[in-house]
């Protein structure tokens, strides 16, 4: 499959940019923060990333999802 990669940059420095590819075509959205419930479908994959910033070397959580609303259109 030809991953398409996202540019995200650090929530916590906002300095640092990095790539960042879905696991698959079903988990297509994205977020920092656990997605609720209600705006999921399905499970979460979580991926984790190390800010490369040596002021910051903080872990980025990237929460990746189904979205409801997807399931809405339908």
């Amino acid at each position: 499959m030809g991953e398409s990669k996202l540019v995200f940059r650090c929530p916590y420095c906002e300095e640092w940019t990095f790539e960042a590819a879905p696991p698959d075509s079903w988990h297509s959205a994205f977020s920092f923060d656990e997605p609720l419930m209600s705006i999921r479908h399905g499970e979460v994959k979580k991926q984790t990333i190390v800010c490369q910033n040596q002021k910051c070397r903080k872990t980025i959580a990237v929460y990746w999802y189904a979205p409801m609303e997807y399931f809405d259109r339908m």
